[in-house]
């Protein structure tokens, strides 16, 4: 239990890390508290998209986290807020594509 609750807490911090970084197009000097607060949004719907798949799904490959992370914060930063740049989806493909790239590192890189 308790590491499925450490997983949706790193869900959560990869999806808001990747939303307020494409938010914000990689300028820090210009992330607010709202950015921050949508980001969140967008890191809570994918943390819960995470919190049922492993219960559905037990002992996860790392590759299944990381595209499962990919693939729901894309589909929540749609629901969450319109696109920043680009047609209605890039925002949302570039921020589900960071998401991927961090959950892949840090799933990468974990201590066994």
């Amino acid at each position: 239990m308790l590491e499925k609750l450490k997983q949706i807490g790193k869900t959560f911090s990869e999806s808001w890390t990747a939303c307020c970084l494409a938010m914000v197009q990689g300028d820090l000097s210009v992330l607010t508290l709202g950015h921050a607060m949508t980001a969140a949004r967008t890191g809570i719907l994918t943390s819960v998209v995470m919190f049922v798949a492993l219960y559905i799904k037990n002992n996860p490959s790392k590759w299944f986290i990381a595209w499962l992370t990919g693939i729901a914060t894309a589909f929540s930063d749609i629901l969450v807020h319109p696109s920043h740049f680009g047609t209605a989806y890039t925002e949302a493909l570039a921020t589900g594509a960071g998401a991927f790239f961090l959950a892949y590192m840090v799933e990468r890189y974990k201590k066994a």
